[in-house]
């Protein structure tokens, strides 16, 4: 019996950008073009055993409005045990080879499966939450306003005041990934690290953009590029650092917390 089921989707796609989101929200992005293989930890966004959602949304290269007549892709869902993290156990609980578009005239594919996932933790995530409507400009602005706060403490650094506001989602990331980590230490050594190696902030963005998850209950701002609010720049070397954030409303509670 698996004692720590470590799940993760594995993605090999060409000629494409994509999405891959599980449960209805964004679980990894793709905007480079090219080809990659790889994969990506995924139980953070399994809130409980039984069904899962799993979505591949599969999207044109950056200089073109429709997707490449050869754009391949294949996903799939596997596990093994965190307690020993012996990748030659793998096993695929799901597998999907996303068809070509052959007429080259597609702006968008999507495909929407499900697998079964078997977990020892139960989260509360974002199963409570309000839902938000997205045509209310009065609850965007409250959207923009709250990681215009959240941005303003981390250019601040200031950890005692990010703590409260980061710890459900440190707290449910850490039951689902098996951690027992000093989260409050590790952001200061990221911002020592920022400080160290000549990372510098950038702006919060004039325009920015925000998408909805899970049927309009969890959020995401973000920049134009589709970077997070919270992204570091050490331009010399042209490389980025970001922190991203998904927030949602409990119902009960007037205000934003971050969940993800």
């Amino acid at each position: 019996m698996i004692k720590e089921p470590y799940y993760l989707v594995d993605f090999n796609v060409s000629l494409a950008n994509f999405d891959i989101l599980i449960n209805d929200v964004l679980a990894f992005s793709y905007d480079s073009g090219g080809s990659i293989y790889s994969n990506y930890p995924i139980n953070h966004f399994i809130l409980n055993s039984g069904l899962q959602q799993v979505k591949l949304r599969l999207k044109p290269l950056a200089d073109s409005q429709t997707i490449h007549q050869d754009a391949e892709a294949i996903i799939k869902i596997q596990y093994l045990d965190a307690s020993t993290m012996d990748k030659e156990q793998l096993k695929t609980v799901y597998e999907y080879k996303m068809q070509r578009a052959k007429d080259g005239k597609l702006p968008l594919l999507e495909s929407i499966g499900e697998f079964k996932a078997e977990v020892p933790y139960q989260l509360i995530g974002w199963t409570n939450a309000g839902i938000i409507d997205v045509e209310n400009e009065a609850a965007i602005e409250k959207v923009h306003n709250y990681y215009r706060r959240i941005y303003t403490l981390f250019k601040d650094q200031d950890v005692n005041a990010l703590a409260p506001l980061l710890e459900k989602r440190y707290e449910e990331t850490d039951a689902s990934m098996y951690l027992e980590e000093d989260n409050i230490a590790v952001l200061n050594s990221i911002f020592k690290m920022l400080d160290a190696e000549g990372y510098v902030m950038q702006d919060f963005p004039e325009v920015p953009r925000v998408e909805f998850y899970a049927k309009n209950r969890v959020v995401n701002l973000i920049r134009e590029d589709k970077s997070p609010i919270i992204s570091y720049l050490k331009t010399e070397e042209d490389e980025e650092f970001g922190f991203p954030l998904y927030i949602h409303l409990p119902k009960g509670n007037n205000g934003f917390e971050i969940i993800r």
